[in-house]
């Protein structure tokens, strides 16, 4: 049978061929830049403080920018999954400044020896938060701190009672409960040659005492300043206590609660008018999921002053803080 001539003329139907498919470009390229933007910006403000004193608060956080700034670096030079690795890195970096404090007060880091003329001395500084009640952890954690000078800032009424309690351990202490906004005790082995307190005015609440020859007449000062956002109230304040530290004779040892990080303007003021070092760079704030982010509570000394062991952290016994401890050598009299 012969086919019709249309039907000859008919060749088998071709496949078509498929569109080259397009490769798909890795993600989170536009997140990572925006977060190393924001990351950038940070530090850069964290700096802005020194011209303007408000901008200081940044400072608190130039840890957590520069995490985030390495982390979205990290992220945007992957070749894929640039958002995750930099989430990744970022929690990581997170972890690793809160778990810095805990690793590093595991053990004593011994950097030198009292010499003949020397008194070492163990200090601490412990902010042990206002609304906390849990008087009896605060307690046992003084009790296991066991240092010869301590500092306890925001001691509030149902707190109080720990200090007859502590009398055994440390028959020296000083308050300054009757003056306005000033919660603060020195706790003291050694006997007070001096006294003094003084409320919020140009300068911060503070409590002083000074203590006989056995601790060549050290003065020790306990601090709590204001915080943000009364950056500029914050800032006379410490200005003011500058100067009155600077016009103490004899050793000093400063401790308390400055609000403020390393970082920042407030502590460089303080350190620089005062002639003091800064003893402490351990994160301290806040006790929460036992990540403590920021350094806030510190521990200064005056030339003359030697450290013997690095700083370390105690346990928050329901504050918000950590304690902070350090041993000293101070020059001591006959």
């Amino acid at each position: 049978m012969i086919e019709p001539a249309d039907s000859l003329s008919q060749t088998p139907e071709q496949p078509e061929e498929e569109a080259p498919r397009k490769k798909r470009k890795p993600s989170g390229g536009f997140e990572c830049k925006l977060g190393l933007l924001i990351g950038l910006c940070g530090l850069a403000a964290s700096r802005l403080g020194r011209l303007w004193i408000a901008f200081d608060v940044f400072s608190q956080f130039t840890l957590q920018f520069a995490v985030i700034t390495v982390a979205f670096l990290i992220g945007w030079a992957m070749p894929r999954a640039k958002l995750l690795s930099a989430l990744v890195v970022l929690v990581l970096g997170i972890v690793a400044i809160g778990a810095w404090p805990h690793l590093a007060s595991r053990e004593a880091r011994v950097l030198a020896t009292a010499q003949p003329g020397e008194r070492a001395l163990k200090v601490a500084s412990f902010n042990t938060l206002w609304v906390n009640q849990n008087a009896d952890a605060v307690k046992a954690e003084v009790e296991r701190l066991d240092a010869d000078i301590i500092v306890l800032i925001e001691i509030g009424p149902p707190k109080r009672r720990i200090l007859a309690d502590l009398k055994g351990r440390y028959p020296h202490q000083f308050h300054c409960f009757t003056v306005d906004y000033c919660n603060t005790v020195v706790l003291s082995k050694l006997p007070f040659a001096d006294t003094e307190s003084r409320g919020p005015g140009a300068g911060p609440p503070y409590i002083r005492v000074r203590l006989g020859p056995e601790a060549g007449g050290l003065t020790v000062y306990g601090v709590h300043t204001i915080r943000f956002p009364h950056s500029r109230a914050q800032f006379r304040q410490v200005t003011e206590l500058a100067r009155l530290i600077e016009r103490t004779p004899g050793p000093r040892l400063v401790m308390g609660d400055f609000n403020a990080t390393p970082f920042s303007r407030i502590l460089a003021v303080l350190q620089d008018s005062a002639n003091l070092r800064r003893l402490t760079n351990l994160p301290s704030w806040p006790s929460h999921v036992s990540l403590p982010q920021i350094a806030i509570d510190h521990i200064f000394v005056s030339p003359g002053i030697r450290q013997l062991e690095a700083e370390q952290i105690g346990e928050p016994a329901g504050s918000d803080h950590y304690p902070v401890t350090v041993r000293i050598a101070v020059p001591a009299g006959p």
